[in-house]
């Protein structure tokens, strides 16, 4: 069984916390260049999607309220949900440095 404590396949649709509309992710260990953050996923509104140049939300697996639809998988699919996972650790390790040396520990 997938938890939210998994990485989730891209198109997979969620309901964050304190959020009132379904999100589909779109990304996966994704980089906010705005604020200089990486996050678990980035997400588009669900049904319509991106409808806006700028517009996306970044979110962190704790912040998953509820899933709605598990994104498609195909053996692509889960060649890359194994990739994910061989690279958590680093991908936590980096995210970690980035928050320290841009003074958000």
């Amino acid at each position: 069984m997938i938890t939210k404590d998994d990485w989730l396949p891209v198109g997979t649709v969620v309901t964050l916390a304190g959020g009132s509309r379904p999100v589909m992710i779109a990304g996966v260990m994704a980089l906010d260049g705005k604020l200089g953050r990486y996050w678990d996923y980035i997400g588009v509104p669900y049904p319509e999607g991106r409808t806006a140049p700028d517009e996306g939300y970044f979110f962190d697996k704790h912040m998953i309220d509820r899933f709605h639809q598990l994104g498609y998988l195909d053996d692509k699919g889960a060649a890359f949900q194994g990739f994910l996972e061989a690279n958590t650790v680093p991908f936590e390790r980096m995210r970690s440095e980035h928050a320290a040396e841009n003074g958000r520990e």
